[in-house]
């Protein structure tokens, strides 16, 4: 049929086109970025859901004073344990709720995660990040950082997160000036208490 109708209907038809049926959806969801992230020996630590119902049993308060840390009085908050060492410094142990792939894939997304990044072992096998390193205030760099965060996996989807903040106080023995120094240390007593 061609003739005086024949703009009429491709306009309809075009019409149609852009406006009806065919209406595009939603954009498809980007793909998550490729990670490498490092294995977890075994099926991971088997105390994981120990420390899930008390961050408390990952370290107690006799194990960090045998590192050096004096005088600690320890309070669960929630999902975090705490023990503080005088008025400022203190160890947390805390479980936010995801993993170690999760934490890989939020950081290669540029997702917030923490100030640092540096993957490490513990006890020679297990993975683990420095997430997080609070610095001195400038005029006093070379006592070291206030604190240091250090995400241990326990197992495919608990992270163990040590927070130590010595912020250069006696009570935290040689770790006054070396948080990550003690939440590595930490990191190896956690080990090997929820290995059991």
């Amino acid at each position: 049929m061609t003739g005086r109708h024949t703009p009429r209907i491709l306009a309809a038809v075009m019409a149609l086109g852009l406006t009806g049926g065919c209406a595009p959806g939603p954009p498809p969801r980007p793909a998550d970025p490729s990670v490498s992230v490092p294995p977890i020996p075994g099926s991971g630590l088997p105390g994981a859901a120990r420390f899930r119902a008390d961050p408390c049993a990952a370290v107690t308060v006799a194990q960090l004073d045998s590192l050096g840390f004096t005088g600690g009085d320890r309070s669960v908050d929630g999902r975090r344990c705490v023990t503080k060492f005088g008025p400022v410094a203190q160890v947390i142990l805390s479980d936010r709720g995801n993993s170690l792939r999760t934490l890989y894939l939020e950081h290669a997304r540029g997702h917030d995660t923490g100030n640092h990044w540096e993957p490490v072992t513990v006890d020679t096998i297990h993975p683990a990040v420095i997430v997080a390193i609070d610095d001195n205030i400038p005029s006093r760099q070379a006592d070291g950082p206030l604190g240091c965060t250090l995400a241990l996996a326990a197992d495919n989807t608990t992270l163990v997160h040590i927070t130590a903040a010595t912020s250069t106080k006696p009570e935290t023995g040689p770790w006054q000036h070396d948080p990550c120094g003690a939440t590595r240390k930490i990191a190896e007593l956690a080990v090997h208490n929820l290995s059991g």
